[in-house]
């Protein structure tokens, strides 16, 4: 099973997305680093109402992000986004 955050704006658009799969690689994608040979920050206009139910907080989105090292990021880059 894998999990996914996105920072999400009013129109649906992903300024962050960060996948965590079972294994416990965690890749990491924002618009300083929008694609790499793993995968790309989704360019899709996500619906809203159907994310909805799963939106957390900026606190537990910071303290969850804070937790998680993404293979895929400069060792030497801010991390979480924002910090």
């Amino acid at each position: 099973m894998s999990t996914f955050y996105l920072v999400l704006d009013g129109e649906g658009y992903a300024h962050v997305q960060v996948e965590v799969y079972a294994d416990g690689t965690v890749i990491a994608y924002d618009a300083e680093h929008d694609e790499d040979r793993y995968g790309v920050l989704t360019y899709a206009q996500l619906d809203l109402d159907e994310f909805a139910p799963y939106e957390i907080g900026e606190r537990e989105f910071s303290e969850e992000l804070g937790r998680l090292c993404p293979m895929n990021l400069r060792a030497d880059r801010p991390w979480p986004p924002g910090r």
